[in-house]
């Protein structure tokens, strides 16, 4: 027998119409949908269409009709499943790529119907973002929970597994630049042992877009990268890349001109532009072209003056003609400068850095420059000029000044080594932005207040200072300076040296990059717990003396930061005499330069050369230099890779026999040769070549007592501490007294 279908009642009169599986579905909603109802013929056509509008309203999965005959009558019954509603999503698990990430690959959301067949894309689509992360060896478990009524919580379960790291960078179709090149533009590195090679796809993206800068660099304006192959190995630890590149012509300058110029003629300003006809078109630099030119405006007052650049490209004959649009504007001079922000520095205290004055005429170099001066204050956590128009008279504009206060006070304390002065302890204040008269917080003028309490094996020293850069309101720096120090030396001969004094120092600024100074000072030093036997100059001076010398100077810096400089220069040239009272007369020379050059991308390589050179002498009733103003060499500041002192002039106890002891010398000259590459803003690497020589008398100086060394060095910034740096030096040519092994070299930012 076949059972009865709902056909098989067409015509019966709806004796009753129920509706079953409703959870969350408000049952008059359905109700109001149905066309069959009770008392009515029964008709299937109606029945189809019921259904099509139930399903129309998205809220089930499924609808089935049955229908029961009572008599001669007809029961029809709905039969409802509801879709399940996602009421809550979680990600376990997800620590390498924040959950937020992984969110927005899918495709569920809360208050979304949950679709089952959607299961597995949802799973292909986490998969998918951690392989493009370097993470292929990823799984991802979706389980789905009942938590109400047609409500279902998901749970995405993620084993993240280890993150492939990149084993091989490789180019294909490039001919102009070599592979070496473009791996230097990649911020995206092969691992090295046990560093780096982590893959990451939004700096990878970032890669690809800097090569192709690079290839509009060098004349290549239609290079592409057609595609990047990811190739991860069997346990997905490890990853080869291969990037396809197609570099198209290379176009070279057919004509350069210069439109809507007036103030500076056409030849002024070809004058600075690198690119000219007949170059290799260089998309990088034609822009650096044009923003010179502009800033060459701005500096001359004309401020709104903006410089385009407009490239037409001839694809037949791969040539380019490049326009610099100018729109000159007016000169404009400076009405007011407002300063905003400072809530503890004084205006005046701001505004003796600022190389504009209200009146003059609009200089960008001018502005550049007082912001470097504010920047090396460290007054200031930040410095932003900005400029607006005076409404009365357009020939004039306000310059804008919002500064952001630092935290210019700093306390420290705690413990140190260095090989040259072994373990100690140190405590030490200073304030940068010190106000001598204002009790209440002792901020805001400017001032200079340090003191420094180190107390070691071998060293201990208490300091303290004061400088005022503008005293009495007068552009003349003025500053004092009391110290007490005792230093127990170990570089051949050991002894004790104290010297306690005081100077006063005076200051004054010839130009922005130019400075003049001069200080007085006194000094009482003692020799003590020398050996018996020792050589005549030490001899000489057991017990103690006292100097009162006087030093002029001039220096000039031109460092881009004072703290890790990548560009500029730093000079300083000082005569000291020695005699205007005291027990010591001497006349002292002393020169020390350095030079910064940077290269590469975001200046990571740092090359610097640093040299020294000094000459002393005794006159009137002298006979010898002491000690402490003779020159040294080797050790941590000096030349790395040999013991402290331990270069230079050397005395034998006894006439024919005995210890040689260290004496120093009255001339010496040191130089230093350093490479340095920021692996990041905290950390650095360093290699460096030394070389320095002390003699007894300018008379015997002799390039062949110059003692050499190499190393490598580590550097990092330590927060309240400052720069700690480690270096490894091997000396080269040591001679008999001392040792051919390498040597560790320790620095802090603070000495002990």
């Amino acid at each position: 027998m076949v059972p009865a279908t709902a056909q098989d009642y067409a015509g019966r009169v709806v004796r009753e119409v129920n509706i079953e599986g409703l959870q969350r579905v408000s049952p008059q909603l359905v109700r109001g949908q149905l066309e069959v109802q009770p008392g009515e013929p029964y008709n299937p056509r109606a029945t189809a269409r019921d259904l099509r509008r139930l399903h129309g309203l998205g809220y089930f999965a499924t609808i089935r009709v049955e229908a029961e005959p009572v008599q001669d009558e007809v029961v029809i019954t709905y039969i409802c499943e509801e879709r399940r509603v996602i009421r809550d999503i979680q990600i376990i698990g997800a620590d390498q790529i924040r959950p937020a990430v992984v969110r927005e690959t899918l495709s569920w959301s809360e208050g979304q119907t949950f679709n089952p067949e959607e299961y597995e894309e949802e799973r292909l689509n986490v998969l998918g973002l951690y392989e493009e992360r370097g993470l292929p060896a990823a799984t991802v478990e979706i389980i789905v929970e009942e938590v109400g009524p047609a409500e279902i919580a998901v749970t995405y379960v993620i084993d993240e597994g280890a993150r492939a790291r990149i084993r091989s960078i490789d180019f294909q179709g490039n001919e102009t630049l070599s592979s070496r090149d473009l791996r230097g533009i990649m911020d995206t590195r092969r691992a090295w042992w046990f560093l780096g090679g982590r893959y990451d796809e939004d700096q990878f993206e970032f890669d690809l877009e800097n090569i192709i800068e690079a290839y509009g660099d060098v004349g290549h304006l239609e290079a592409e990268i057609p595609g990047v192959d990811l190739q991860y190995s069997e346990d997905g630890r490890n990853l080869y890349i291969t990037v396809f590149i197609e570099e198209g012509p290379q176009y070279q300058v057919e004509t350069l001109d210069i439109a809507n110029n007036i103030v500076y003629a056409d030849e002024e300003v070809r004058g600075i532009i690198a690119v000219q006809e007949g170059s290799i078109h260089n998309r990088g630099q034609i822009q650096a072209d044009a923003d010179l030119v502009q800033e060459g405006y701005s500096d001359s007052g004309y401020v709104e003056a903006v410089v385009t650049p407009e490239v037409t490209l001839d694809q037949e004959r791969h040539t380019t003609n490049v326009v610099h649009h100018v729109h000159e504007g007016d000169l404009r001079y400076v009405r007011e400068i407002r300063i905003t922000g400072n809530e503890v520095t004084r205006d005046e205290v701001i505004r003796r850095h600022l190389m504009v004055l209200p009146g003059d005429r609009f200089d960008g170099s001018a502005v550049r420059m007082s912001q470097r001066a504010l920047d090396n204050t460290d007054y200031f956590d930040a410095v932003r000029f900005n400029i607006e128009p005076v409404e009365d008279d357009p020939r004039f504009m306000n310059l804008l000044l919002d500064v952001e206060e630092a935290n210019t006070g700093e306390f420290g304390f705690g413990m140190g080594f260095s090989p040259e002065d072994g373990i100690g302890g140190f405590t030490n204040l200073r304030l940068r932005n010190f106000d001598i008269t204002n009790w209440d917080n002792f901020t805001g003028a400017g001032q200079q207040f340090a003191a420094r309490i180190n107390i070691g094996q071998r060293r201990s020293e208490y300091t303290v200072s004061f400088t005022d850069p503008h005293i009495g309101g007068y552009p003349l720096a003025f500053g004092v300076d009391v110290f007490d120090e005792s230093v127990r030396h170990r570089g051949g001969i050991r002894f004790r040296e104290d010297t306690t004094g005081a100077q006063i120092r005076l200051g004054k600024a010839l130009s922005p990059y130019v400075n003049a100074h001069t200080s007085l000072r006194y000094s009482r030093v003692r020799i003590s717990d020398l050996p018996f036997f020792t050589a005549r100059q030490l001899r000489l001076q057991r017990g103690g003396s006292t100097t009162i010398s006087n030093t002029w100077g001039i220096s000039r810096n031109t460092v881009d930061r004072e703290h890790d400089p990548s560009q500029g220069s730093r000079h300083d040239l000082a005569a000291e005499i020695a005699g205007l009272g005291g027990d010591n007369h001497f006349l002292k020379l002393q020169h020390d330069s350095t030079w910064y050059t940077a290269v590469g991308e975001r200046d990571q390589f740092v090359f610097s050369f640093r040299t020294r050179e000094g000459w002393v002498t005794e006159y009137g009733s002298s006979d010898f230099v002491p000690l402490s103003d003779r020159f040294y060499a080797g050790g941590t500041t000096t030349v790395r890779g040999y013991r402290n002192r331990a270069i230079g002039p050397r005395e034998r106890r006894f006439i024919f026999f005995g210890e040689h002891d260290i004496v120093g010398g009255n001339v010496r000259l040191v130089n230093n040769a350093e490479v340095k590459y920021r692996m990041t803003d905290q950390f650095r690497l360093y290699a460096f070549a030394d070389g320095g020589g002390v003699w007894e008398d300018a008379s015997d100086f002799d390039f062949g007592g110059m003692r050499f060394s190499a190393g490598i060095g580590f550097g990092v910034d330590v927060p309240r501490l400052g720069p700690v740096r480690l270096d490894y030096a091997m000396p080269i040519n040591p001679d008999r007294f001392q040792s051919s092994s390498g040597r560790l070299h320790f620095q802090t930012g603070l000495s002990f």
